[in-house]
């Protein structure tokens, strides 16, 4: 069995955090299955560096790929456990349990990202990515999530 069954729309994360270190991350994310029975993860990236940062758009991908494989919240930025390389999704790494059995076989395409030159950082973008996964799977709504409201 893959691990997604179907495609996940318009996924909107907003990720602020007013502080002295900032942190800041709005974006919008389609999650879908790969095609053909294939295996893997596939992070597609089609905006310009005025929309995301490399840097960002990988802390993204390194988000969404931890929720996949069963990492917590706290182990987004510190922690971490180590991400499984092309080869091994390939060849099967089973989804996080509490969201059923399954491997991963999600390719997750960015559609929209807004830049702050100063507050968008990586871990921010990280953390983003991760709650993306999260709310996507679990079934949380945009509109029912106080983040997303936040000015």
């Amino acid at each position: 069995m893959r691990f997604p069954a179907e495609a996940r729309r318009d996924v909107h994360v907003r990720y602020t955090r007013p502080s002295c270190m900032g942190g800041f991350a709005v974006f919008t994310v389609d999650f879908e299955p790969l095609p053909y029975g294939q295996r893997g993860f596939e992070f597609i990236n089609p905006l310009s560096p005025d929309d995301i940062d490399a840097e960002c758009a990988q802390a993204v991908s390194d988000g969404i790929l931890l929720w996949l494989i069963g990492a917590g919240p706290q182990n987004v930025n510190f922690d971490r456990p180590p991400l499984p390389a092309a080869e091994e999704l390939a060849a099967g790494v089973p989804v996080r349990q509490d969201a059923g059995p399954g491997l991963i076989a999600l390719r997750a395409v960015l559609l929209h990202s807004r830049l702050n030159p100063i507050d968008s950082l990586p871990w921010t973008h990280a953390r983003a990515g991760w709650r993306a996964a999260d709310k996507t799977w679990l079934g949380t709504e945009a509109t029912g999530d106080p983040m997303d409201l936040a000015p």
